[in-house]
């Protein structure tokens, strides 16, 4: 009897593969009726995707402006400063926000019928380096297949406004996916990071709350502390310290955004010292206070 290595039965293959993992970390998904969405620099540390069916409302990044339509997404990655106006609202006086949140299907002739324009929203991140793409706003084309995925979408949100279970998570990644790879290969900026420095950044990401000293970090990339210092700078433009305080801050911003944790809490959560150090640096990097951040986003 022929018996082959337990090896082979993993892997037949003797070539070890290079794999990029994904991993998409989902913030929201919601669909609701806009009367209003005039906003000028709408800028995020997270991906949004925007879907519309009524064709009222657009879109603007510097001198480009796109309307929402039912057979295309749109797509705008982290930092992109962003505007947003309802159609016939050509000039932005005051910024204003008003939606009706839907329950139920048949409502959404009515309120089409008043004026009100349908919205689906998406927000979420990849990670480092999957991140970094050029800002612009990207449109996508959607065949017959994916309009009919995103109204499974959009009829779940309104059944099921907040809970995204299991399958609901498979259909909205899916959609991200999707979205992602129809993206042109010229928008994915592909810096070349060292893998130690790579290691380490995967490790800030997962211990925010931790003490992260360049000594500790530079032992995870097996580097002397000056040389891994001298090493990061040149991999990512800045200092250990500030990439770890911008990290800190962006996962600040999302927990501000997308949870009720009280500001005391999400100061430890994100790894500053108390309420005072982390009001210090997130007002450096945002010009607004924690307190008053989250006052600004919820329209307080």
């Amino acid at each position: 009897m022929n018996i082959i290595s337990e090896q082979q039965k993993y892997d037949p293959w003797e070539a070890k593969q290079d794999i990029t993992n994904i991993k998409i970390t989902l913030h929201c998904s919601r669909y609701w009726m806009l009367s209003e969405w005039e906003c000028e620099n709408m800028s995020f540390p997270f991906w949004r995707i925007y879907h519309s069916r009524t064709g009222k409302s657009y879109v603007k990044y510097k001198e480009k402006e796109v309307r929402l339509e039912s057979d295309c997404l749109i797509i705008i990655p982290p930092y992109t400063s962003f505007s947003s106006r309802i159609k016939n609202n050509h000039e932005i006086s005051n910024e204003s926000i008003k939606g009706v949140r839907i329950s139920y299907g048949n409502d959404i002739e009515y309120y089409k019928s008043i004026g009100l324009c349908d919205q689906y929203f998406v927000h979420f991140n990849l990670g480092y380096p999957f991140d970094k793409v050029k800002f612009d706003i990207y449109q996508v084309e959607l065949g017959d297949y994916w309009q009919s995925q995103i109204k499974l979408i959009e009829e779940e949100r309104l059944t099921y406004q907040n809970t995204i279970d299991f399958h609901a998570n498979i259909k909205i990644s899916a959609l991200i996916l999707f979205a992602l790879q129809s993206l042109p290969s010229t928008a994915w900026e592909t810096s070349v990071i060292d893998n130690r420095i790579f290691d380490v950044m995967k490790y800030i990401d997962k211990n925010l709350s931790g003490e992260l000293t360049n000594s500790k970090l530079s032992s995870i990339a097996n580097l002397a502390t000056n040389a891994f210092a001298r090493l990061f700078r040149e991999n990512l433009k800045c200092s250990v310290q500030q990439y770890i305080q911008k990290k800190r801050v962006e996962s600040a911003i999302i927990l501000l955004h997308y949870s009720e944790i009280e500001i005391e809490e999400i100061s430890f959560k994100c790894g500053f010292y108390d309420r005072a150090h982390f009001a210090k640096f997130f007002k450096k990097h945002t010009g607004l206070a924690p307190s008053n951040y989250r006052k600004k986003i919820r329209g307080l």
